[in-house]
């Protein structure tokens, strides 16, 4: 499989002539252990002038389809200094719908066993979902080009339905809020700390943001629900025969209220536990501690090709408001394995493989740029 994503190299990439702009188009052939064999293809534009950090803009659209009844969109344009101001702006339109999305039940523990023989669709169901997301972020402090403190604020805007889903399904009949469909739409703000050295490809410095997003029925939503999300990033490098990244990330979600089952804070998929299936666990909270070692392992100059590999541990665990220490500590699941990595033609550009191991299984994963 990681052969296969070496060989999928993109089809052109192209500079301007004054070397601000660098575009590539790769042909999405790949696999998901959630979503199966898919096929699209995915679009990077960088764009970048002087005086303009990171860059002056970057837009990726993606269109894949799987073999497991996934067929999704999205565009995401990430502009900094938007409307000649000191203001970045990023936002995200997406849209899909999925024949085998996962349900397996809110604060459900036990280890997972094979669904009965006359309902093998029992832990599935169909969905359609529609989304809007944008976030604003100004600096409140500035301390050097890399390093800086933005005050932020967002709008979240979903809608999500499942549809023509059976009572063989568990979905169906243990019908979480949201069920019979519904808009989430939260407005949020936050803090966030900027000090690494390359976004793209970080090998020293840190990243924390805080956030806090509502729902109400004022302004549009369905539910009234709230979220406070926190998240913290290290990396640091050495050398060691080359030279190698230690990265580490702590991430937190807590939800109050009346939360739809696709806002709930979830443990399980190529951004969380690497190795359980996606949304294995979901309850009112999740606490996950993702680590990786990454090196880059042979270059090719000419052909502006790099290829690397990774090695990470990820643990965490979803847990309910009033969980005590000792319990949430109890209970922590732990995933680890090993990647692999491929930058064509312009070194922000990557293509990461993750082979990740639980005990209830093995994910397969494939996606654009590191995990964080």
């Amino acid at each position: 499989l990681f052969i296969g994503a070496l060989l999928s190299s993109p089809s052109f990439c192209q500079k301007t002539s004054s070397d601000s702009t660098e575009f590539a188009f790769v042909p999405a052939i790949a696999y998901n252990s959630d979503n199966g064999f898919m096929f699209g293809g995915i679009v990077n534009l960088y764009a970048y002038k002087n005086e303009a950090h990171p860059f002056y803009s970057y837009t990726v659209i993606s269109g894949i389809l799987s073999t497991k009844g996934l067929a999704n969109f999205s565009v995401l344009f990430d502009k900094p200094h938007a409307f000649g101001k000191d203001l970045r702006l990023i936002s995200t339109v997406y849209g899909g719908r999925f024949f085998e999305d996962s349900f397996y039940g809110i604060g459900a523990y036990q280890k997972i066993t094979a669904p009965p023989v006359d309902l093998p669709d029992y832990y599935l169901f169909k969905s359609f979902s529609l989304g809007f997301e944008v976030m604003g972020r100004f600096p409140l402090q500035k301390i050097s080009t890399t390093k800086q403190l933005d005050a932020a604020f967002m709008l979240d805007l979903v809608y999500e339905t499942p549809w023509e889903n059976g009572q063989d399904r568990l979905i169906s009949q243990n019908p979480p809020l949201g069920f019979d469909g519904g808009r989430s739409f939260l407005i949020g703000m936050g803090l966030i700390w900027e000090g690494r050295d390359n976004e793209f490809l970080p090998t020293k410095g840190n990243y924390a943001a805080i956030t806090l997003k509502g729902g109400h029925t004022l302004w549009a939503s369905d539910f009234n629900m709230a979220l406070l999300e926190y998240e913290a990033r290290q990396y640091v490098s050495f050398y060691l025969i080359r030279d190698i990244t230690f990265a580490t990330r702590l991430t937190s979600i807590h939800s109050f209220g009346d939360v739809p089952y696709w806002k709930m804070p979830y443990a399980g998929d190529d951004e969380t536990l690497r190795g359980y299936v996606y949304r294995r666990f979901m309850d009112d909270n999740v606490t996950i501690l993702n680590t990786e070692l990454r090196t880059w392992l042979f270059e090719f100059p000419s052909a502006k090709t790099k290829i690397g590999g990774t090695l990470f541990v990820d643990s965490g665990r979803t847990y309910p408001t009033g969980n005590s220490l000792k319990s949430f500590t109890s209970d922590i699941k732990h995933t680890f394995g090993f990647g692999g990595l491929v930058s064509f033609f312009t070194p922000e550009f990557v293509i990461r493989g993750d082979v990740g191991f639980s005990e209830e299984g093995t994910g397969i994963y494939f996606q654009i740029g590191f995990m964080f």
